[in-house]
């Protein structure tokens, strides 16, 4: 195993051999002063601080020139390189220290082996921090060799380690031997959770060290696994609802048809469309997503959308309450290792875990692989499974055995589901209570299908292409129970609920048009005019006497809004006025004036 990557600088040392004729003696002392005084050369000019500065001056000129000689490759200077190799070591330097040990446990420049005297000199030296012996120690306790245990968590400890050591960028094998080791861990999961993106990650790095030490083979592979995989999905359902949520704060109330509109435009199809009457519903976002939940519709993730080309808003600290965002700080966001949630920090990070531990668990549940005791109730469901195991060569007590030790579904406690399956269950109802976006399967693209084709796989068309319901009472109006709940021969919409509460706190108002979360304040209306304030509370409380869109096409409707539009501002917040209304009384105020 050569040591270091440089080219040596004894290039033309050999021309010097030849004309100083046989004397060996004489080519070695010629040889080992110019090694020596071009070495010294090479340290004043700077050209060995990487080195330097991760180790120290004592015994880097006596290892520098052990390489020297080390990459002669002639039995007559191996004498040299050992020496010189040896003393590097004696002053403590840890590339000495890992030069010795790799000579006696290899047997080369001449030394006889050493086993022990190598284990001990390879631990010198990865004590010290060298990348290089780091990585040794990781494969040794990898294999279980050399006297080490055989552990995995501990080996992706040492791979990790060392690769944090600047001077790994010197010595390219065990450079790209620690990325490909860990890579390889990520694969199975070894000592550590396992991730294609991961071990993607991993082998990407690796490549951009030297493409030659990288099976090609092995990347288009995982990059179709991860182009499939839950982890892929949860992640792009991530970027898009990041656009949506700051589009979302510019609104307060508007129609579920408008709202659909906004969920395409940002990526997200829906597996149920609305039907006529439901489209005019004025909502707000809560009610958009318990209208997802009452009429069992789940998001899906098409290939093209209309905002995929703008740009992400940067990435906010997901602990409520904290407003820094990667903008605010100037830092990029930490991420929380199971679900990838950002946090300013670890403090906000610890301060949430309460609320985002099943939150995580749910996300996880979503992208792992890993079966729930929930999910294998529904697979036991399945009438020909039996059979199906069967012609698997599992039995159904295996797979009773299999299913015993799988980790308990806790989605009945917290609401939270722990994967798709429990989601359609649940609803999208928890998904809004707990603030994450869980999506279903997304349909196949074209882009994954070509890398399917470069590992050699042809997927069938229908493979992955969304089914949209076709059980669901069309008759059903699931746009107004997400309104006005189930309530009837009364208006107890939650739009009029908050009204009546915040006229109720602050009895000077006449009416509160309530803003988005982006605006300072909400807009507070005082009628001054005496005959103004009269006719208003009459009209008031006939709209309050009437069911939740008993109003339609009515004048009195229409005044209430004449009445307040006059005192909100401009045509922005007089469409604002509108919607609110609309969820307020389940009708458009406009209706009687376009018939009148």
């Amino acid at each position: 195993m050569k040591a270091r990557n440089k080219k040596s600088l004894n290039a033309g040392y050999k021309n010097r051999k030849n004309k100083a004729g046989d004397s060996t003696t004489t080519v070695a002392g010629v040889l080992e002063k110019d090694v020596v005084m071009a070495v010294r050369k090479e340290i004043t000019r700077g050209r060995e601080d990487l080195i330097k500065n991760a180790y120290g001056n004592s015994g880097l000129e006596e290892y520098l020139v052990g390489t020297q000689f080390e990459k002669l490759e002639e039995e007559t200077f191996f004498e040299l390189g050992r020496k010189y190799y040896q003393k590097s070591c004696d002053k403590g330097h840890p590339l000495g220290q890992f030069a010795v040990a790799l000579m006696h446990m290899q047997g080369s420049l001449g030394q006889s082996k050493d086993e022990e005297l190598g284990v001990e000199m390879m631990n010198r030296a990865a004590k010290a921090r060298c990348g290089p012996a780091l990585y040794n120690k990781g494969r040794w306790h990898l294999e279980g060799i050399f006297g080490q245990e055989q552990d995995a968590k501990k080996a992706n400890k040492l791979f990790h380690r060392a690769l944090k050591d600047p001077v790994m960028k010197e010595f390219k094998q065990q450079h790209v031997g620690s990325l490909v080791s860990l890579a390889q861990l990520r694969m199975s999961g070894s000592g550590c959770s396992k991730s294609v993106s991961a071990a993607l990650r991993h082998y990407k790095a690796a490549e951009e060290v030297d493409p030659d030490m990288v099976d090609q083979k092995v990347i288009k592979q995982l990059l179709f696994l991860e182009s499939i995989s839950g982890v892929e999905m949860q992640r792009e359902a991530d970027s898009r609802n990041r656009r949506l949520k700051v589009l979302a704060r510019n609104i307060q109330y508007q129609s579920l048809g408008d709202w659909i509109l906004l969920y395409k435009h940002c990526g997200f199809d829906l597996s149920v469309q609305p039907s006529k009457e439901e489209i005019q519903v004025s909502l707000d976002h809560d009610g958009m997503v318990k209208w997802m939940e009452i009429a069992e519709a789940h998001q899906t993730l098409p290939e093209h959308y209309p905002a995929m080309s703008d740009p992400l808003p940067p990435l906010e600290c997901e602990r409520p309450g904290c407003d820094v965002t990667e903008d605010t700080s100037g830092e990029k966001m930490k991420k929380c290792t199971e679900c990838q949630a950002p946090y300013c920090g670890v403090a906000c990070q610890r301060k949430d875990w309460t609320r985002h531990k099943p939150v995580c668990e749910a996300i996880e549940g979503s992208i792992g692989s890993e079966l729930t005791s929930h999910e294998m109730e529904i697979l036991k469901q399945d009438e020909g499974l039996a059979e199906k195991l069967k012609k698997m060569g599992i039995s159904m007590e295996e797979f009773e055995e299999v299913s015993s030790n799988l980790k308990e579904c806790h989605h009945s406690n917290s609401s939270i589901p722990c994967g798709f399956e429990c989601f359609q269950e649940k609803g999208a109802g928890s998904q809004n209570k707990h603030k994450y976006t869980l999506v279903g399967q997304s349909v196949l693209t074209e882009s994954q299908r070509q890398l399917a084709r470069n590992v050699g796989l042809e997927l069938p068309q229908d493979l992955g292409h969304a089914r949209p319901r076709s059980n669901r009472d069309e008759k059903n109006n699931a746009a107004a129970e997400a309104a006005n709940g189930e309530a009837t021969g009364k208006n107890e919409s939650k739009a009029l609920r908050k009204q009546l509460d915040m006229l109720a706190d602050n009895p000077e108002l006449t009416y509160c048009l309530f803003t988005p979360e982006n605006e300072d304040a909400n807009r507070g209306i005082t009628l001054t005019n005496f005959m103004g304030v009269l006719m208003f509370g009459m009209l008031w409380e006939r709209l309050l006497a009437v069911p939740w869109g008993a109003s339609a096409g009515t004048k009195c409707l229409y005044q209430v809004y004449d009445l307040l539009q006059g005192s909100v501002g401009g045509t922005k917040y007089k469409n604002m006025l509108r919607n609110q209304m609309m969820a307020e009384f389940g009708a458009d105020p406009l209706e009687w004036k376009r018939n009148n």
